[in-house]
Protein backbone atom coordinates (compact mmCIF):
# COMPACT_ATOMS: atom_id res chain seq x y z
CA UNK A 1 0.00 0.00 0.00
CA UNK A 2 1.73 3.14 -1.22
CA UNK A 3 0.16 6.54 -1.53
CA UNK A 4 0.33 8.03 -5.00
CA UNK A 5 -0.10 11.77 -4.99
CA UNK A 6 -0.45 14.09 -7.93
CA UNK A 7 2.33 16.68 -8.01
CA UNK A 8 -0.26 19.49 -8.09
CA UNK A 9 -1.72 18.24 -4.81
CA UNK A 10 1.68 18.49 -3.15
CA UNK A 11 1.90 22.15 -4.08
CA UNK A 12 -1.44 23.11 -2.55
CA UNK A 13 -1.57 24.71 0.85
CA UNK A 14 -5.29 24.18 1.40
CA UNK A 15 -6.25 27.36 3.31
CA UNK A 16 -8.84 26.74 6.00
CA UNK A 17 -12.05 28.73 6.14
CA UNK A 18 -12.54 30.90 9.23
CA UNK A 19 -15.83 29.08 9.81
CA UNK A 20 -13.91 25.82 10.22
CA UNK A 21 -11.60 27.01 13.00
CA UNK A 22 -12.24 26.48 16.69
CA UNK A 23 -10.50 28.97 18.93
CA UNK A 24 -8.22 27.19 21.42
CA UNK A 25 -9.66 27.10 24.93
CA UNK A 26 -9.42 25.21 28.19
CA UNK A 27 -12.44 23.03 27.37
CA UNK A 28 -10.22 21.26 24.82
CA UNK A 29 -7.80 20.31 27.58
CA UNK A 30 -5.27 23.07 26.97
CA UNK A 31 -3.25 24.58 29.81
CA UNK A 32 -2.93 28.30 30.50
CA UNK A 33 0.74 28.21 29.50
CA UNK A 34 -0.05 26.63 26.14
CA UNK A 35 -2.95 29.00 25.46
CA UNK A 36 -0.78 32.03 26.26
CA UNK A 37 2.03 30.60 24.14
CA UNK A 38 -0.07 30.27 21.00
CA UNK A 39 -1.66 33.65 21.71
CA UNK A 40 1.84 35.14 21.53
CA UNK A 41 1.75 36.61 25.02
CA UNK A 42 5.13 37.66 26.38
CA UNK A 43 4.29 36.12 29.77
CA UNK A 44 4.55 32.68 28.12
CA UNK A 45 6.74 33.36 25.09
CA UNK A 46 9.72 34.59 27.08
CA UNK A 47 10.35 31.05 28.33
CA UNK A 48 11.31 30.09 24.78
CA UNK A 49 14.59 31.44 23.42
CA UNK A 50 14.14 31.47 19.65
CA UNK A 51 11.71 34.10 18.32
CA UNK A 52 12.00 33.35 14.60
CA UNK A 53 13.77 31.06 12.18
CA UNK A 54 15.47 33.83 10.21
CA UNK A 55 17.76 34.72 13.12
CA UNK A 56 18.22 31.12 14.19
CA UNK A 57 19.25 29.64 10.82
CA UNK A 58 22.70 31.32 10.49
CA UNK A 59 23.57 30.35 14.07
CA UNK A 60 22.76 26.70 13.42
CA UNK A 61 24.65 26.70 10.13
CA UNK A 62 27.87 27.60 11.97
CA UNK A 63 27.66 24.51 14.22
CA UNK A 64 29.41 21.33 13.10
CA UNK A 65 27.25 18.20 12.83
CA UNK A 66 28.22 14.64 11.79
CA UNK A 67 26.34 15.02 8.54
CA UNK A 68 27.89 12.10 6.62
CA UNK A 69 27.24 9.73 9.53
CA UNK A 70 23.67 11.01 9.88
CA UNK A 71 23.01 10.49 6.18
CA UNK A 72 24.28 6.92 6.44
CA UNK A 73 22.19 6.30 9.57
CA UNK A 74 19.00 7.76 8.11
CA UNK A 75 19.54 5.87 4.85
CA UNK A 76 19.95 2.61 6.76
CA UNK A 77 16.87 3.09 8.90
CA UNK A 78 14.60 4.31 6.12
CA UNK A 79 15.70 1.44 3.90
CA UNK A 80 14.54 -0.93 6.64
CA UNK A 81 11.26 0.96 6.84
CA UNK A 82 10.76 0.72 3.07
CA UNK A 83 10.58 4.48 2.51
CA UNK A 84 9.93 5.96 -0.93
CA UNK A 85 12.38 7.50 -3.38
CA UNK A 86 11.53 11.05 -2.30
CA UNK A 87 12.59 10.27 1.27
CA UNK A 88 16.10 9.27 0.17
CA UNK A 89 16.34 12.38 -1.97
CA UNK A 90 15.54 14.42 1.12
CA UNK A 91 18.12 12.54 3.21
CA UNK A 92 20.87 13.39 0.71
CA UNK A 93 20.16 17.09 1.27
CA UNK A 94 21.57 16.78 4.78
CA UNK A 95 25.08 16.65 3.30
CA UNK A 96 24.70 20.35 2.51
CA UNK A 97 26.40 22.29 5.32
CA UNK A 98 23.49 24.75 5.34
CA UNK A 99 20.77 22.08 5.54
CA UNK A 100 18.41 22.30 8.52
CA UNK A 101 15.66 20.08 9.95
CA UNK A 102 12.08 20.37 11.19
CA UNK A 103 11.09 17.75 13.76
CA UNK A 104 8.03 16.18 15.23
CA UNK A 105 7.62 12.75 16.74
CA UNK A 106 5.65 10.11 18.59
CA UNK A 107 6.15 6.79 20.29
CA UNK A 108 5.82 3.66 18.15
CA UNK A 109 2.07 3.08 18.33
CA UNK A 110 0.06 0.07 17.20
CA UNK A 111 -1.16 0.29 13.57
CA UNK A 112 0.19 3.82 13.13
CA UNK A 113 -1.43 5.20 16.25
CA UNK A 114 -4.15 7.85 16.57
CA UNK A 115 -4.84 10.37 13.83
CA UNK A 116 -2.58 12.97 15.43
CA UNK A 117 0.47 10.93 14.33
CA UNK A 118 -0.38 11.39 10.66
CA UNK A 119 -1.27 15.04 11.30
CA UNK A 120 2.16 15.63 12.87
CA UNK A 121 3.91 13.82 10.02
CA UNK A 122 2.20 15.68 7.18
CA UNK A 123 2.48 19.02 8.99
CA UNK A 124 6.29 18.96 9.15
CA UNK A 125 6.46 18.03 5.46
CA UNK A 126 4.48 21.14 4.55
CA UNK A 127 6.35 23.31 7.04
CA UNK A 128 9.73 22.14 5.72
CA UNK A 129 8.71 23.20 2.21
CA UNK A 130 7.68 26.63 3.49
CA UNK A 131 10.91 27.09 5.44
CA UNK A 132 13.02 26.08 2.44
CA UNK A 133 11.54 28.95 0.45
CA UNK A 134 11.82 31.39 3.34
CA UNK A 135 15.42 30.54 4.27
CA UNK A 136 16.66 29.61 0.80
CA UNK A 137 18.36 26.46 2.06
CA UNK A 138 17.45 22.75 2.33
CA UNK A 139 15.06 21.94 5.19
CA UNK A 140 14.33 18.29 5.95
CA UNK A 141 11.18 16.96 7.65
CA UNK A 142 12.20 14.30 10.20
CA UNK A 143 9.83 12.27 12.35
CA UNK A 144 11.41 11.04 15.59
CA UNK A 145 10.10 7.58 16.50
CA UNK A 146 10.51 7.47 20.26
CA UNK A 147 11.94 3.95 20.29
CA UNK A 148 13.57 4.46 23.68
CA UNK A 149 10.17 4.76 25.35
CA UNK A 150 9.25 1.75 27.46
CA UNK A 151 5.58 2.31 28.26
CA UNK A 152 4.26 -0.83 26.56
CA UNK A 153 0.75 -0.40 27.94
CA UNK A 154 0.50 2.96 26.19
CA UNK A 155 1.75 1.65 22.85
CA UNK A 156 0.14 -1.82 22.61
CA UNK A 157 -3.37 -0.72 21.70
CA UNK A 158 -5.44 1.59 19.56
CA UNK A 159 -9.05 2.70 19.26
CA UNK A 160 -11.23 2.41 16.16
CA UNK A 161 -14.85 3.20 15.44
CA UNK A 162 -17.09 0.26 14.60
CA UNK A 163 -19.68 0.36 11.85
CA UNK A 164 -22.29 1.45 14.41
CA UNK A 165 -19.90 4.15 15.71
CA UNK A 166 -18.84 2.50 18.93
CA UNK A 167 -15.34 3.20 20.20
CA UNK A 168 -13.55 -0.17 20.30
CA UNK A 169 -10.19 -0.86 21.91
CA UNK A 170 -7.87 -3.15 19.93
CA UNK A 171 -4.97 -4.60 21.96
CA UNK A 172 -1.85 -6.66 21.41
CA UNK A 173 -2.06 -8.66 24.64
CA UNK A 174 1.06 -10.76 24.87
CA UNK A 175 1.96 -13.07 27.71
CA UNK A 176 5.66 -12.40 27.13
CA UNK A 177 7.64 -10.24 29.55
CA UNK A 178 7.87 -6.84 27.87
CA UNK A 179 7.28 -4.40 30.71
CA UNK A 180 10.10 -1.89 31.12
CA UNK A 181 11.71 -2.80 27.81
CA UNK A 182 12.23 -0.05 25.18
CA UNK A 183 9.82 -0.44 22.28
CA UNK A 184 12.77 -0.65 19.87
CA UNK A 185 13.64 -3.94 21.59
CA UNK A 186 10.11 -5.39 21.81
CA UNK A 187 9.40 -7.86 19.01
CA UNK A 188 5.94 -8.95 17.92
CA UNK A 189 7.13 -12.50 18.59
CA UNK A 190 3.88 -13.66 20.19
CA UNK A 191 2.33 -14.82 16.93
CA UNK A 192 -0.96 -15.81 18.53
CA UNK A 193 -1.40 -12.38 20.16
CA UNK A 194 -0.36 -10.67 16.91
CA UNK A 195 -2.85 -12.64 14.84
CA UNK A 196 -5.52 -11.98 17.45
CA UNK A 197 -5.07 -8.20 17.35
CA UNK A 198 -5.22 -8.25 13.54
CA UNK A 199 -8.46 -10.22 13.68
CA UNK A 200 -9.85 -7.80 16.26
CA UNK A 201 -9.22 -4.94 13.85
CA UNK A 202 -10.82 -6.78 10.93
CA UNK A 203 -13.87 -7.65 12.99
CA UNK A 204 -14.47 -4.03 13.93
CA UNK A 205 -13.67 -2.43 10.56
CA UNK A 206 -15.24 -5.16 8.44
CA UNK A 207 -14.77 -5.20 4.68
CA UNK A 208 -14.85 -2.17 2.41
CA UNK A 209 -13.45 -1.26 -0.99
CA UNK A 210 -10.25 -0.19 0.76
CA UNK A 211 -9.68 -2.71 3.56
CA UNK A 212 -7.89 -5.17 1.26
CA UNK A 213 -5.00 -2.75 0.78
CA UNK A 214 -5.07 -1.75 4.44
CA UNK A 215 -4.93 -5.32 5.73
CA UNK A 216 -2.15 -6.12 3.27
CA UNK A 217 -0.13 -3.15 4.56
CA UNK A 218 -0.65 -4.31 8.14
CA UNK A 219 0.50 -7.83 7.23
CA UNK A 220 3.62 -6.42 5.54
CA UNK A 221 4.43 -4.15 8.47
CA UNK A 222 3.35 -6.03 11.59
CA UNK A 223 5.15 -9.35 11.44
CA UNK A 224 6.61 -11.56 14.16
CA UNK A 225 10.12 -10.59 13.05
CA UNK A 226 9.49 -6.87 13.58
CA UNK A 227 9.94 -4.72 16.64
CA UNK A 228 7.32 -2.19 17.66
CA UNK A 229 9.55 0.48 16.10
CA UNK A 230 10.28 -1.22 12.78
CA UNK A 231 6.62 -2.24 12.36
CA UNK A 232 5.45 1.31 13.05
CA UNK A 233 8.17 2.70 10.77
CA UNK A 234 7.20 0.41 7.91
CA UNK A 235 3.51 1.22 8.28
CA UNK A 236 4.04 4.99 8.38
CA UNK A 237 6.81 5.11 5.76
CA UNK A 238 4.61 3.37 3.22
CA UNK A 239 1.65 5.63 3.95
CA UNK A 240 3.78 8.75 3.45
CA UNK A 241 6.10 7.38 0.77
CA UNK A 242 5.36 10.13 -1.76
CA UNK A 243 5.93 13.03 0.61
CA UNK A 244 9.63 12.73 1.40
CA UNK A 245 9.12 12.32 5.14
CA UNK A 246 12.21 10.95 6.94
CA UNK A 247 11.86 8.64 9.93
CA UNK A 248 14.45 8.36 12.67
CA UNK A 249 14.68 6.03 15.64
CA UNK A 250 17.27 6.75 18.35
CA UNK A 251 17.07 3.18 19.61
CA UNK A 252 19.98 1.58 17.76
CA UNK A 253 23.70 1.48 18.44
CA UNK A 254 24.72 3.65 15.48
CA UNK A 255 22.45 6.45 16.68
CA UNK A 256 23.66 6.22 20.26
CA UNK A 257 27.34 6.13 19.21
CA UNK A 258 26.92 9.61 17.74
CA UNK A 259 25.43 10.76 21.04
CA UNK A 260 28.11 9.32 23.40
CA UNK A 261 29.56 12.74 24.41
CA UNK A 262 26.05 14.03 25.06
CA UNK A 263 25.01 11.03 27.17
CA UNK A 264 28.22 11.26 29.17
CA UNK A 265 27.73 15.00 29.53
CA UNK A 266 24.35 14.48 31.21
CA UNK A 267 26.09 12.68 34.06
CA UNK A 268 29.07 15.00 34.23
CA UNK A 269 26.93 18.14 34.37
CA UNK A 270 24.42 16.99 36.97
CA UNK A 271 24.77 19.89 39.37
CA UNK A 272 24.37 22.53 36.67
CA UNK A 273 21.46 20.66 35.03
CA UNK A 274 19.55 20.53 38.31
CA UNK A 275 20.34 24.14 39.08
CA UNK A 276 19.08 25.37 35.73
CA UNK A 277 15.96 23.24 35.56
CA UNK A 278 15.08 24.22 39.12
CA UNK A 279 15.53 27.86 38.20
CA UNK A 280 13.24 27.45 35.18
CA UNK A 281 10.60 25.70 37.27
CA UNK A 282 10.60 28.45 39.87
CA UNK A 283 10.37 31.06 37.14
CA UNK A 284 7.38 29.30 35.57
CA UNK A 285 5.57 28.99 38.90
CA UNK A 286 6.30 32.62 39.69
CA UNK A 287 4.42 33.63 36.54
CA UNK A 288 1.37 31.60 37.58
CA UNK A 289 1.84 28.61 35.29
CA UNK A 290 2.04 24.90 36.09
CA UNK A 291 5.02 22.54 35.93
CA UNK A 292 4.33 19.94 33.24
CA UNK A 293 7.02 17.45 34.30
CA UNK A 294 7.92 16.97 37.95
CA UNK A 295 11.30 15.38 38.70
CA UNK A 296 12.76 14.31 42.02
CA UNK A 297 15.99 15.81 43.29
CA UNK A 298 17.88 12.54 42.74
CA UNK A 299 16.87 12.25 39.07
CA UNK A 300 19.72 12.33 36.53
CA UNK A 301 17.52 12.74 33.42
CA UNK A 302 19.06 9.55 32.02
CA UNK A 303 17.98 5.90 31.70
CA UNK A 304 20.08 2.74 31.72
CA UNK A 305 18.65 -0.42 30.14
CA UNK A 306 19.77 -2.84 32.84
CA UNK A 307 17.33 -5.76 32.80
CA UNK A 308 14.72 -3.26 31.71
CA UNK A 309 14.88 0.49 31.28
CA UNK A 310 15.50 2.15 34.63
CA UNK A 311 16.18 5.67 35.85
CA UNK A 312 19.74 6.41 36.87
CA UNK A 313 19.46 8.06 40.28
CA UNK A 314 21.94 10.19 42.16
CA UNK A 315 23.18 8.79 45.46
CA UNK A 316 25.73 11.13 46.97
CA UNK A 317 28.72 11.15 44.63
CA UNK A 318 27.63 7.80 43.16
CA UNK A 319 24.63 6.58 41.17
CA UNK A 320 22.12 3.75 41.58
CA UNK A 321 20.25 1.81 38.91
CA UNK A 322 17.65 -0.78 39.86
CA UNK A 323 19.38 -1.41 43.20
CA UNK A 324 22.94 -1.47 41.83
CA UNK A 325 25.50 1.24 42.64
CA UNK A 326 27.96 2.74 40.15
CA UNK A 327 30.59 5.43 40.28
CA UNK A 328 30.59 8.24 37.73
CA UNK A 329 33.63 6.77 35.99
CA UNK A 330 31.99 3.34 35.77
CA UNK A 331 28.91 4.77 34.06
CA UNK A 332 31.03 6.93 31.75
CA UNK A 333 32.90 3.77 30.66
CA UNK A 334 29.68 1.83 30.16
CA UNK A 335 28.30 4.59 27.93
CA UNK A 336 31.52 4.43 25.90
CA UNK A 337 31.30 0.65 25.54
CA UNK A 338 27.52 0.18 25.14
CA UNK A 339 25.83 3.50 24.32
CA UNK A 340 22.73 1.70 23.02
CA UNK A 341 21.88 0.80 26.63
CA UNK A 342 21.50 4.46 27.61
CA UNK A 343 18.80 6.94 26.70
CA UNK A 344 17.69 10.44 27.71
CA UNK A 345 14.50 11.02 29.66
CA UNK A 346 11.74 13.44 28.71
CA UNK A 347 13.76 16.44 29.91
CA UNK A 348 16.93 15.72 27.95
CA UNK A 349 15.52 14.04 24.84
CA UNK A 350 14.88 17.34 22.97
CA UNK A 351 18.47 18.37 23.69
CA UNK A 352 19.78 15.10 22.25
CA UNK A 353 17.71 15.77 19.14
CA UNK A 354 19.41 19.13 18.69
CA UNK A 355 22.79 17.63 19.62
CA UNK A 356 22.56 15.21 16.70
CA UNK A 357 20.69 17.30 14.12
CA UNK A 358 20.58 20.97 13.01
CA UNK A 359 17.04 21.48 14.30
CA UNK A 360 15.60 24.80 13.14
CA UNK A 361 12.12 24.05 14.47
CA UNK A 362 10.21 21.60 16.63
CA UNK A 363 6.45 21.14 16.32
CA UNK A 364 4.89 20.14 19.61
CA UNK A 365 1.52 19.48 21.15
CA UNK A 366 0.12 21.17 24.28
CA UNK A 367 1.96 18.96 26.78
CA UNK A 368 5.23 19.09 24.88
CA UNK A 369 5.19 22.86 24.51
CA UNK A 370 4.55 23.12 28.26
CA UNK A 371 7.51 21.01 29.35
CA UNK A 372 9.87 22.55 26.79
CA UNK A 373 9.55 25.76 28.80
CA UNK A 374 11.35 23.95 31.63
CA UNK A 375 14.49 23.00 29.69
CA UNK A 376 15.40 25.82 27.32
CA UNK A 377 18.23 27.02 29.51
CA UNK A 378 20.14 23.71 29.37
CA UNK A 379 20.82 23.56 25.62
CA UNK A 380 23.95 25.71 25.81
CA UNK A 381 25.46 23.27 28.32
CA UNK A 382 25.89 20.99 25.31
CA UNK A 383 26.87 23.76 22.87
CA UNK A 384 23.51 23.73 21.16
CA UNK A 385 20.84 26.35 20.54
CA UNK A 386 17.14 26.15 21.33
CA UNK A 387 14.97 25.46 18.26
CA UNK A 388 12.05 27.63 17.23
CA UNK A 389 9.07 25.96 18.90
CA UNK A 390 5.78 25.90 17.05
CA UNK A 391 2.46 24.42 18.13
CA UNK A 392 1.55 21.52 15.91
CA UNK A 393 -1.76 21.73 14.05
CA UNK A 394 -4.78 19.95 15.50
CA UNK A 395 -7.78 18.78 13.52
CA UNK A 396 -11.08 16.92 13.61
CA UNK A 397 -12.29 15.04 10.55
CA UNK A 398 -15.99 15.45 9.83
CA UNK A 399 -17.40 12.65 7.73
CA UNK A 400 -20.30 13.46 5.47
CA UNK A 401 -22.92 11.65 7.58
CA UNK A 402 -21.88 13.45 10.76
CA UNK A 403 -21.56 16.74 8.93
CA UNK A 404 -25.19 16.25 7.88
CA UNK A 405 -26.35 15.66 11.47
CA UNK A 406 -24.64 18.83 12.63
CA UNK A 407 -26.27 20.74 9.79
CA UNK A 408 -29.74 19.18 10.19
CA UNK A 409 -29.95 19.98 13.89
CA UNK A 410 -27.77 23.09 13.98
CA UNK A 411 -25.18 21.52 16.29
CA UNK A 412 -21.83 23.27 16.73
CA UNK A 413 -18.51 21.60 17.51
CA UNK A 414 -18.44 23.37 20.86
CA UNK A 415 -21.81 21.83 21.78
CA UNK A 416 -20.49 18.35 20.97
CA UNK A 417 -17.63 18.83 23.44
CA UNK A 418 -20.10 19.70 26.20
CA UNK A 419 -23.06 17.87 27.73
CA UNK A 420 -24.47 15.92 24.80
CA UNK A 421 -27.76 15.20 26.61
CA UNK A 422 -28.46 18.91 26.71
CA UNK A 423 -28.00 18.96 22.94
CA UNK A 424 -30.34 15.97 22.56
CA UNK A 425 -33.02 17.62 24.70
CA UNK A 426 -32.72 20.88 22.82
CA UNK A 427 -33.06 19.18 19.44
CA UNK A 428 -36.01 17.06 20.57
CA UNK A 429 -37.71 20.12 22.00
CA UNK A 430 -37.36 21.85 18.66
CA UNK A 431 -38.38 18.77 16.65
CA UNK A 432 -41.78 18.05 18.23
CA UNK A 433 -44.82 20.40 18.16
CA UNK A 434 -45.40 21.86 21.61
CA UNK A 435 -49.19 21.90 21.11
CA UNK A 436 -49.62 18.35 19.88
CA UNK A 437 -51.49 17.19 23.00
CA UNK A 438 -53.65 20.32 22.93
CA UNK A 439 -54.44 19.59 19.29
CA UNK A 440 -55.64 16.11 20.16
CA UNK A 441 -57.77 17.39 23.07
CA UNK A 442 -59.29 20.04 20.81
CA UNK A 443 -60.03 17.52 18.06
CA UNK A 444 -61.62 15.10 20.54
CA UNK A 445 -63.83 17.84 22.00
CA UNK A 446 -64.96 18.98 18.57
CA UNK A 447 -65.69 15.40 17.44
CA UNK A 448 -67.65 14.71 20.61
CA UNK A 449 -69.69 17.95 20.35
CA UNK A 450 -70.40 17.40 16.68
CA UNK A 451 -71.40 13.78 17.17
CA UNK A 452 -73.57 14.60 20.19
CA UNK A 453 -75.41 17.23 18.13
CA UNK A 454 -75.91 14.75 15.27
CA UNK A 455 -76.98 12.01 17.72
CA UNK A 456 -79.57 14.31 19.34
CA UNK A 457 -81.11 15.04 15.93
CA UNK A 458 -81.09 11.33 15.04
CA UNK A 459 -82.77 10.32 18.32
CA UNK A 460 -85.45 12.98 17.76
CA UNK A 461 -86.05 11.36 14.40
CA UNK A 462 -85.98 7.79 15.76
CA UNK A 463 -85.36 7.10 19.50
CA UNK A 464 -84.33 3.53 18.66
CA UNK A 465 -81.05 4.91 17.17
CA UNK A 466 -79.71 6.05 20.59
CA UNK A 467 -78.10 2.71 21.54
CA UNK A 468 -76.51 2.27 18.14
CA UNK A 469 -75.30 5.91 18.17
CA UNK A 470 -73.68 5.45 21.60
CA UNK A 471 -71.86 2.36 20.28
CA UNK A 472 -70.59 4.37 17.32
CA UNK A 473 -69.42 7.15 19.63
CA UNK A 474 -67.45 4.58 21.72
CA UNK A 475 -65.76 3.29 18.57
CA UNK A 476 -64.88 6.82 17.52
CA UNK A 477 -63.37 7.51 20.96
CA UNK A 478 -61.40 4.26 20.76
CA UNK A 479 -60.05 5.01 17.27
CA UNK A 480 -59.11 8.57 18.25
CA UNK A 481 -57.22 7.31 21.33
CA UNK A 482 -55.55 4.62 19.22
CA UNK A 483 -54.45 7.23 16.69
CA UNK A 484 -53.22 9.45 19.51
CA UNK A 485 -51.20 6.56 20.95
CA UNK A 486 -49.70 5.72 17.55
CA UNK A 487 -48.73 9.34 17.04
CA UNK A 488 -46.93 9.62 20.36
CA UNK A 489 -45.34 6.21 19.88
CA UNK A 490 -43.97 7.47 16.59
CA UNK A 491 -42.69 10.57 18.36
CA UNK A 492 -41.01 8.42 20.98
CA UNK A 493 -39.37 6.26 18.31
CA UNK A 494 -38.28 9.32 16.39
CA UNK A 495 -36.95 10.80 19.61
CA UNK A 496 -34.88 7.68 20.22
CA UNK A 497 -33.54 7.76 16.68
CA UNK A 498 -32.61 11.42 16.89
CA UNK A 499 -30.98 10.93 20.28
CA UNK A 500 -29.00 7.95 19.01
CA UNK A 501 -27.83 9.88 15.94
CA UNK A 502 -26.58 12.75 18.09
CA UNK A 503 -24.83 10.42 20.55
CA UNK A 504 -23.15 8.62 17.62
CA UNK A 505 -22.07 12.03 16.35
CA UNK A 506 -20.30 12.70 19.63
CA UNK A 507 -18.68 9.26 19.59
CA UNK A 508 -17.22 9.99 16.16
CA UNK A 509 -16.26 13.63 16.61
CA UNK A 510 -15.38 13.77 20.32
CA UNK A 511 -14.76 10.14 21.35
CA UNK A 512 -14.07 9.25 24.95
CA UNK A 513 -14.74 12.88 25.87
CA UNK A 514 -11.65 14.08 24.02
CA UNK A 515 -10.42 15.30 20.66
CA UNK A 516 -10.88 12.75 17.89
CA UNK A 517 -7.24 12.99 16.80
CA UNK A 518 -6.08 11.71 20.18
CA UNK A 519 -8.24 8.58 20.06
CA UNK A 520 -9.29 7.32 16.63
CA UNK A 521 -6.68 5.19 14.87
CA UNK A 522 -5.75 6.16 11.32
CA UNK A 523 -6.83 2.70 10.08
CA UNK A 524 -10.47 3.69 10.58
CA UNK A 525 -10.17 6.42 7.94
CA UNK A 526 -8.04 4.28 5.63
CA UNK A 527 -10.68 1.54 5.76
CA UNK A 528 -13.46 3.95 4.80
CA UNK A 529 -11.67 6.23 2.33
CA UNK A 530 -8.43 4.58 1.27
CA UNK A 531 -5.20 6.46 0.69
CA UNK A 532 -7.14 9.34 -0.85
CA UNK A 533 -7.74 10.32 2.75
CA UNK A 534 -4.02 11.02 3.21
CA UNK A 535 -3.91 13.24 0.13
CA UNK A 536 -7.01 15.06 1.39
CA UNK A 537 -5.46 15.60 4.82
CA UNK A 538 -2.21 16.86 3.31
CA UNK A 539 -4.09 19.20 1.00
CA UNK A 540 -6.44 20.71 3.61
CA UNK A 541 -4.27 20.79 6.72
CA UNK A 542 -2.77 24.18 7.55
CA UNK A 543 0.51 23.33 9.34
CA UNK A 544 0.90 26.76 10.96
CA UNK A 545 -2.68 27.22 12.20
CA UNK A 546 -3.01 27.20 15.99
CA UNK A 547 -6.82 27.08 16.07
CA UNK A 548 -8.42 23.65 15.95
CA UNK A 549 -9.26 22.83 12.33
CA UNK A 550 -12.49 21.16 11.20
CA UNK A 551 -11.86 19.29 7.94
CA UNK A 552 -14.92 18.20 5.99
CA UNK A 553 -14.62 14.93 4.08
CA UNK A 554 -17.60 16.00 1.98
CA UNK A 555 -15.05 18.20 0.19
CA UNK A 556 -12.68 15.33 -0.57
CA UNK A 557 -13.85 14.82 -4.13
CA UNK A 558 -13.92 18.51 -5.02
Amino acid sequence: MRVTVDSEVLQKTGPVSVNNLIEPNKSLGYSSLYLDFIAGLHSARHFYSADNIDDLAPVLQKISYPREELVALLTKQNTIFGAGVETFRQIEKLKDENALCVFSGQQACLFGGPLLVLIKALAIVKTAKQYEKQLNCPVLPIFWIAGDDHDFEEANHCFVLSRDTQVCKISYDTSEQVMGIPTSDIYFSDEKALEDVKQQLKQVLGETDFTGDLYELIEQSYDSGETMVTAFGKFMARLTSEYGLIFFSPGDRDAKKLAIPFLQGILRKQDELHKRISSSNNHILKHGYHIQVEKKENATYLFYNLNGRHHILRSGSDFTVNGQTFTLDELIDKIEQSPELFSPDVMTRPVMQSYLFPVISQKGGPSEIAYLAQINNIFDLFDRVVPFYVARPTATILERRFDAIMSDYDISFEQITGDIEQVVNRVLGESFPDNLQASFDNMRAKLEASFQSFLAESVDFDPALRKFGEQIQGKIDYLVKQFEGKTFSSHKKKSQQIGDRIRRLQQAVYPRRGLQERTVNVSYFLARYGTSFIAFLYDRLDPEETSHQLLHLSEMDR
